[in-house]
């Protein structure tokens, strides 16, 4: 397979496949809640580290439509020598919190478990890139534990998935519209829930 720059806007189409599924009535962030609903998508993120160093962020995400939500697609497909690449495309977006957060993660898949990152998305690794406020953040390293997963294949074609995936990773971080970086470790846990889908 060949080597994918993870880059976050791309990986934003995938939540536009969200558009048919239903709105939970659940639209606020939270601050401090250790047993996150079941209703709704849940996310905390851990900076140590550089400018970001001691920062938290957390919140629950509505299930369906909206400007802010978590979705997770899983696709097979053959290469040219084929070999079936297994992958997970993982899209998080918060626009309730303030700066606003966006998450991508691209997820090479063994079985129900993801290979560890790097700085790209290719047979032997995954990536992931967050951005909010002025940082743009770039895996460099890490790994993840995924638990509960589940998945759902609707008439389209498209299939669905929902777990829990626990993880830390060494990013890269830069500045928008500037050239200086510096690198932090992020902790993280991210609850996708199953879809609600509308009836037809």
């Amino acid at each position: 397979m060949k080597t994918i720059k993870l880059l976050f806007k791309p990986m934003l189409i995938a939540i536009l496949l969200i558009t048919h599924t239903s709105c939970s009535s659940d639209d606020n962030p939270i601050d401090e809640n250790p047993n996150p609903p079941t209703d709704s998508h849940f996310y905390e993120l851990s900076f140590t580290g550089g400018a970001t160093d001691g920062e938290t962020l957390t919140g629950n995400l509505p299930i369906g439509y909206g400007n802010s939500g978590v979705v997770a697609i899983r696709s097979t497909s053959t290469n040219g020598q084929g070999e079936t690449e297994d992958t997970i495309i993982l899209t998080l977006t918060d626009e309730i919190q303030t700066p606003n957060l966006n998450l991508a993660m691209g997820l090479t898949m063994n079985n129900n478990q993801a290979l560890g990152f790097g700085p790209n998305v290719n047979e032997t690794s995954s990536g992931m890139t967050i951005t909010y406020g002025n940082y743009v953040m770039n895996s460099l390293s890490g790994s993840s534990t995924i638990t509960d997963y589940g998945e759902q294949t609707v008439y389209t074609g498209v299939t669905y998935a929902h777990f829990k995936i626990t993880f830390t990773a060494d990013m890269q971080v830069g500045y928008t519209n500037q050239t200086d970086t510096f690198t932090t470790q992020v902790t993280g846990t991210i609850i996708v829930r199953k879809p609600i889908f509308n009836s037809l």
